[in-house]
């Protein structure tokens, strides 16, 4: 039996670094690596199941041919030669018809690395393609963090036994990044107090001292709310603030504005709550906040975290150990983009934001969009607004899927075809959470007839007369070329590239890649780039009381689809165990509930004007009255919904993200047959 060292890009923020044990060829165990020292001789829930995921019955082996009308589950198996003719022939009709850009190439980021670039470097060839920008994950904050400190560094998670506060803002590390929970409560038994700001009551609330549940959408006033207190208090940092802080004056004339007593009518807390809160933080320096992706996920999220950056700066938490703002890590970001030699700069074309992809696609001219190749991503299930998407795909001339099973966007193509899992092509993967650059190792050959993305391509291009000598290149040489100078993939395969360390502390000299070279509370760039005002002020979300009082009555319900603890994101919908549970729970404040008629097990109808979805009630406290939550990841073709037929495809304030939570919506029972 051999055992290779590798790593899971794909099972949460931490990355599980991964002792394979391979027999005759085939995964038969994965455990984790005891010298990881963020893992801690533990595996993730996901992680525990590779296994069963790269033999599961459902994945897909050998290319399929649709058979039936798109969206059924009508294939049926075909050759490789004949999977690729279908290809290349559309490919071909679609650039006789217009031009290149007629053709959407649209992938995802869950696996990415050096060997997903082969589509590009195809699609260069054939002489250019029509694309979308920004993100569905985390866009609006890291392009905050950004503006505001001028790059994106975390503590080391051994950093916190130093924190006399760690906040966890909007972030439910249970679920998303349980590895992180260890190094909390290690901190917590020696003193260091944990607080979380959610509206909901997760199980990572419980493992806090402290809870506050703000209204959705709204924690950027709660932040300058805080602000306000600590300037009344005397709780900033004059010194720190007057050498290293730009538009400090301006920012206390702005906070000036929101009282506790304000914060209590928007945010929905008592306003000595807030000002309890806001003492506690201000006096126990050094305090971390940690800041999770859902609360940018509004039309106001980057201005939210660039009001919660600010409690950073003002109480001089930045630069010391125990401190810091953490959202994402770019420290494993090393890596350099591969020099393939293009024939002539390909034609590419900005269709629009991601979160838009359906309208983008319906609105296209000049050339129209009529094929779509779509690699590593579930945009049926995953992107906002699923009518729009679904409609966009089914419109189209061709359409080409490659994925290891059968998605919901795969039901809407004409080819679908088999891809390769983590364990079957050697790549770089980065951490987003530790900034820890691993190498993820082939362990073995892809089973059944399964192809990895370089052969695609590499037989697309030979049939459409492209030269191949790119596709044929030595992988563990390409991704020699991209690292950077002194690190190598057999360096990689013997040791992860720790870039920092555990105990490096972001800014401790104080230097700042701003503008002005200080952190920026006050940002110029922010009003030109964006057009959002320069200092963090509160905008309400785009569906709210405030800002559309009308929507509001009609649905009066913030609707919240957080990750769960049985799907990562929408890859893991066919494991049994994984799923064992109820797979369509939607969770409502006993009030709400009351106010409905329904009880806890009740079938309800969730909808608005954009679709609904048919779910089984579950009633419970810990979510916050005004408020439903069901969690991402549903497929139409497993569960009979999406969480996404019900959001909207708007973008926020800057970063072109989603804004999945920026959703009301109304729950009615369904009568019994």
């Amino acid at each position: 039996m051999r055992v290779i060292r590798t790593v899971s890009p794909r099972t949460g923020y931490t990355a599980d670094l991964i002792l394979a044990h391979v027999e005759g060829g085939r995964l038969v165990k994965v455990e984790a690596n005891p010298d990881d020292r963020v893992g801690r001789g533990l595996l993730t829930p996901f992680a525990q199941r590779y296994v069963e995921r790269v033999y599961s019955k459902e994945r897909l082996l050998r290319p399929m041919i649709r058979k039936g009308e798109r969206g059924s589950a009508e294939f049926e198996p075909a050759s490789w030669d004949d999977a690729l003719d279908r290809i290349a022939e559309a490919l071909t009709a679609a650039v006789r018809k217009r031009d290149p850009r007629a053709v959407l190439y649209y992938q995802g980021t869950g696996h990415d690395g050096v060997m997903t670039q082969f589509g590009r470097l195809f699609l260069s060839y054939f002489g250019g393609y029509s694309t979308v920008y920004g993100d569905l994950c985390n866009a609006a904050g890291l392009e905050a963090t950004r503006l505001t400190f001028g790059t994106l560094m975390h503590h080391p998670p051994e950093d916190y036994v130093n924190s006399k506060m760690v906040v966890l803002w909007g972030k439910n590390s249970a679920v998303t990044n349980p590895h992180q929970l260890t190094f909390l409560e290690e901190a917590r038994a020696q003193g260091t107090r944990l607080v979380c700001i959610d509206p909901v009551r997760t199980k990572t609330a419980l493992a806090c001292d402290e809870h506050l549940a703000p209204r959705p959408g709204t924690d950027g006033f709660l932040a300058n709310a805080i602000a306000f207190v600590l300037f009344k208090e005397g709780l900033i940092d004059e010194e720190f603030v007057a050498h290293h802080v730009h538009g400090f004056e301006d920012y206390r004339r702005l906070v000036r504005q929101y009282t506790p007593e304000k914060a209590q009518r928007t945010c929905d807390i008592p306003a000595k709550a807030i000002a309890a809160f806001a003492r506690r933080f201000g006096r126990a320096r050094p305090a971390n906040i940690n800041v999770g992706f859902g609360l940018q996920r509004y039309c106001n999220g980057g201005q939210t975290v660039r009001a919660i950056a600010a409690l950073q700066a003002i109480t001089g938490n930045i630069g010391v150990p125990g401190g810091g703002f953490d959202y994402f890590n770019q420290a494993a970001y090393v890596t350099r983009p591969y020099p393939f030699k293009l024939p002539a700069p390909p034609r590419i074309r900005q269709l629009g934001p991601m979160s838009q992809l359906g309208r983008s696609v319906l609105a296209a001219e000049n050339p129209p969009i009529t094929a779509a190749l779509i690699e590593r991503a579930n945009p049926m299930t995953q992107n906002p607004h699923t009518a729009a998407v679904h409609y966009a795909l089914t419109r189209l001339d061709f359409v080409c899927v490659i994925d290891q099973f059968l998605t919901d966007t795969a039901l809407r193509a004409d080819v679908v075809l088999p891809a390769k899992s983590m364990f079957e092509e050697t790549d770089i993967s980065p951490g987003l959470w530790h900034g820890i650059l691993h190498l993820k190792q082939k362990c073995i050959e892809p089973p059944g007839e399964v192809r990895t993305e370089r052969q695609i391509y590499r037989e697309l291009g030979m049939r459409l007369g492209y030269p191949t000598d790119q596709f044929d290149l030595d992988g563990d040489e390409m991704l020699n070329q991209v690292l950077p100078p002194g690190l190598s993939v057999n360096r990689l395969r013997k040791q992860s590239f720790d870039r920092r360390g555990p105990a490096f502390i972001p800014f401790a000299s104080r230097k700042f890649p701003t503008p002005s070279g200080k952190i920026e509370l006050r940002c110029e760039s922010a009003e030109v780039s964006w057009r959002v005002d320069p200092l963090p002020f509160y905008s309400p979300p785009r569906e709210a009381a405030q800002s559309d009082p009308q929507r509001f009555k009609r649905f009066p319900l913030r609707l919240l689809t957080p990750k769960s603890e049985d799907r990562y994101l929408s890859q893991w919908a066919h494991d049994d165990e994984l799923n064992r549970g109820d797979p369509t729970p939607l969770t409502m404040h006993p009030a709400d509930a009351k106010a409905r008629d329904i009880a806890d097990g009740d079938r309800v109808r969730v909808f608005n004007d954009r679709g609904e979805a048919r779910l089984v009630a579950r009633i419970d406290d810990a979510v916050k009255a005004g408020v439903v939550v069901f969690p991402q990841g549903r497929w139409i073709s497993l569960d009979g919904f999406s969480t996404n037929v019900l959001t909207h495809d708007g973008v926020t304030d800057m970063g072109y993200g989603a804004i999945f939570f920026d959703c009301l919506v109304q729950v009615e029972p369904i009568a019994a047959d």
